[in-house]
């Protein structure tokens, strides 16, 4: 996972802590996006992407209740500004107690609608077998069937090794492995037929079309 330190400042007014900040962790605060709850599984939780990394808030965990209220009612791809402390940090997420969520101004969100539209499953253009279903910030690679690779969708202006890249780009962080690396796509181009981006690392442009 990646996390920023330049997140830890400069979020915008929002409802006052339950708790001190910092009392139970690191404090971080940033804008990211609601990726949903799950009630099953080893831990009932609900996530917030923000720059490629995941925060996980266990629905059990020390985050007050309306707040995590508040949480559980938002829709996924909410753009939202939240603040809490890290409890602990893992390879593919960090367990989060959150503070405050407020819903941030959609109008504020440079890649809201890049998002909407790569949600569903494309196919490649090169290879019928080779699929990807993206849902909320999760890219997962599929192989005639089979799930293969899941990754954190980062959208920006650049890449995070500093290497140039051209439009919108595409940043993607594997789940499973802190040290996994990125893979970092330019570019990025999406309508509701059609995606395509170029991998910067070697030039190549791939093409996906949705699957209906």
């Amino acid at each position: 996972m990646r996390l920023s330190v330049a997140a830890l400042v400069g979020l915008v007014s929002a409802p006052a802590l339950a708790f001190e900040p910092g009392s139970l962790g690191d404090h971080y605060r940033d804008t990211g996006h609601v990726q949903g709850c799950t009630e099953g599984g080893e831990l009932p939780a609900c996530t917030i992407i923000a720059g490629g990394s995941q925060f996980v808030v266990p629905l059990d965990g020390p985050t007050p209740p309306e707040v995590m209220a508040t949480l559980r009612a938002m829709a996924p791809l909410t753009y939202v500004e939240f603040r809490g402390d890290i409890l602990n940090v893992f390879d593919s997420h960090a367990e989060f107690a959150l503070g405050a969520i407020a819903a941030a101004d959609a109008a504020g969100d440079p890649h809201g609608r890049t998002l909407r539209a790569m949600q569903g499953e494309w196919v490649s253009a090169e290879d019928a077998k080779a699929r990807v279903r993206v849902e909320g910030l999760v890219w997962t690679d599929l192989y005639d069937g089979e799930e293969v690779a899941a990754s954190v969708i980062s959208l920006g202006e650049g890449c995070s090794d500093g290497s140039e890249a051209a439009g919108e780009v595409m940043e993607l962080f594997a789940i499973g492995s802190l040290d996994a690396g990125s893979l970092c796509y330019s570019g990025l181009v999406v309508d509701a037929d059609r995606m395509e981006a170029t991998y910067t690392a070697r030039g190549n442009t791939l093409v996906f079309t949705a699957v209906k």
